[in-house]
């Protein structure tokens, strides 16, 4: 029996398949197409078995290729877990990095916290994206991602760094200008600020565990929290707002709490990551740097 050696061969088709096409796949790995193509046809020459299809959209899998994936997929995961393990600091601690993080938190809290992790790996290069839209860790090829709020099933490693509670507030001359509120649903009736206007939902729980939930009537939207900061202090409308960002307005009493016998859900923040990055020890890292920054 031939004896097979291009596992650095097997190792690109498994990144393909992962990555659903080429392009994705030069994204995630930083090889070139027209390289991961070559050696992908090399090792299709070498097992004398065709194992994908080129299409319009990318790759599919032929049954003997997904056969192959699915056979040989773990087997790489617990090599490069290995090697992650057995890698020291100096080596696991280096190279690039890709991140794609929420404005307003890299700002406020993961910005600074990266900075921070910089200064003690000088040989780490960040590679830092700020989106609020959800972006595809695989296909585009980033190392973490930091996403707000819930999250859809994606087979992915995830770990919650963070439960931010947030509070409604507006402000003094809004408040005077209004019909007073007293109960949550009075918040329908009110003007209100949003990161969209659409399928905006508050959900709300008194001190004796009564819950309810309000859809406010959205009069100005921006997806940046920074921004409904400044409009609720304007006098524009009802905010809910993250606590850490609206500390000094409700200190010097620009901001005040509606409804203060009533608390709104937390905003939950989630890192994920992927499976079978070597990467993985300082992806880690960096999450523990997050959640410190956060604590």
């Amino acid at each position: 029996m031939k004896t097979f050696g291009d596992f650095d061969g097997l190792a690109l088709f498994i990144h393909i398949a992962q990555a659903g096409g080429l392009a994705a796949a030069e994204r995630a790995t930083g090889i070139s197409k027209a390289t991961l193509s070559r050696r992908l046809s090399a090792l299709e020459d070498t097992l004398n078995v065709r194992l994908v299809r080129r299409t319009k959209k990318g790759i599919v899998l032929t049954e003997r290729g997904q056969q192959l994936y699915d056979r040989s997929r773990d087997a790489f995961l617990l090599a490069e877990e290995a090697i992650s393990g057995v890698q020291d600091e100096k080596v696991a601690f280096s190279g690039t990095i890709r991140l794609s993080l929420p404005p307003d938190m890299a700002t406020e809290v993961l910005g600074p916290a990266l900075i921070k992790f910089k200064t003690s790996y000088p040989d780490v290069v960040i590679d830092m994206t700020l989106a609020d839209r959800r972006v595809s860790l695989i296909e585009e090829g980033y190392d973490l991602v930091v996403r707000m709020g819930s999250l859809a099933d994606s087979g992915l490693i995830s770990k919650k760094i963070a439960s931010l509670p947030r509070t409604l507030v507006a402000s003094p001359g809004f408040l005077a200008a209004h019909p007073e509120i007293v109960e949550p649903q009075d918040l329908r009736e009110i003007p209100a600020l949003a990161i969209r206007r659409d399928l905006v939902e508050w959900d709300l729980r008194n001190r004796d565990g009564l819950k309810t939930n309000v859809t406010p009537r959205i009069g100005f939207a921006a997806n940046r929290q920074t921004i409904l900061i400044e409009a609720a202090v304007a006098g524009l409308g009802v905010a809910n707002l993250p606590n850490f960002m609206i500390e000094a307005e409700l200190a010097y009493g620009t901001l005040i709490r509606v409804l203060p016998e009533w608390d709104s859900s937390p905003v939950e923040m989630t890192a994920l990551w992927q499976k079978d990055r070597i990467t993985a020890r300082l992806v880690k890292a960096i999450v523990a740097a997050f959640e410190n920054a956060l604590a």
